[in-house]
């Protein structure tokens, strides 16, 4: 009887040593694999990040302009009337050269100041009207911004905020310059793995920075002050503008 349970325990164990196909075979234990862990065939690739830009120089082809009319009375209606004059004058002054209705935006303030004494330097109770009309003029002829400014200050500006260039739409320049960005970090790529011996494989990602526009410029024209004068043409230099497109680019090397 003893020598029955031996013999079946024999077999039992046979039989889990060997298995399902009642074959005993020896492995190698691997470590568990989910889906953040790589397949062991798999490599992360060999990899070259470089930087690109691209700049354009470009002409603003708008001019903006800051006038005013600027009046004071202790009299708030003639305060009021004599600059609506000088403003209708002006307006027709400026749109004669061409300029658009759309082209003209006007802003309008009327501020009572208070009087003071000049030795106490105390309110005498006395007061001004101050009636300020602000034209923001954009011209589309930039020939003619020096022409605008003479006039429109003969007209009655005496107070002139300054002048400032702008590019209307950028979109055109911007993809000029994004285009020499690429090919600027593929050169430089193609540079740096000659160097290396080693060969570019392809594009792995692409991240872009922007491109960087100058804000419109103040050309400082300004501070004509109460009482105007002159009404000569204005010298304007209008200068030219740097359009710049940065990103990276890293790329797939290889043997």
């Amino acid at each position: 009887m003893n020598r029955k349970w031996i013999l079946l325990g024999t077999v039992a164990a046979v039989m889990l040593l060997a298995g399902c196909s009642g074959t005993a075979t020896a492995t190698t234990p691997t470590a568990p694999c989910n889906v953040t862990c790589p397949s062991p065939t798999q490599s992360n690739p060999r990899t070259l990040s470089v930087n690109g830009a691209g700049t354009v120089k470009v002409a603003p082809d708008i001019a903006l302009m800051y006038m005013s009319v600027i009046t004071k009375d202790p009299d708030v209606s003639k305060a009021w009337d004599g600059n609506n004059a000088k403003a209708t004058a002006v307006i027709a002054a400026v749109e004669g050269l061409g300029v658009k209705t759309e082209d003209i935006r006007s802003d309008f303030t009327v501020v009572q100041q208070d009087k003071y004494d000049p030795i106490t330097n105390q309110p005498t109770g006395e007061v001004d009207y101050v009636v300020t009309h602000t034209l923001t003029v954009t011209a589309r002829d930039l020939t003619k911004v020096g022409d605008i400014l003479g006039a429109a200050q003969a007209a009655g500006v005496n107070s002139v905020g300054g002048v400032s260039f702008a590019l209307e739409d950028p979109t055109q320049a911007i993809s000029q310059a994004r285009t020499l960005a690429v090919a600027d970090a593929r050169s430089r790529a193609d540079e740096i793995a000659k160097g290396l011996g080693v060969k570019i494989v392809r594009v792995l990602t692409i991240n872009e920075y922007g491109a960087s526009v100058p804000m419109p410029a103040d050309k400082g024209y300004s501070g004509l002050g109460m009482g105007g004068g002159g009404g000569s043409s204005v010298p304007i230099q209008v200068g030219t503008w740097e359009v710049t497109y940065t990103l990276s680019v890293i790329f797939e090397i290889g043997d």
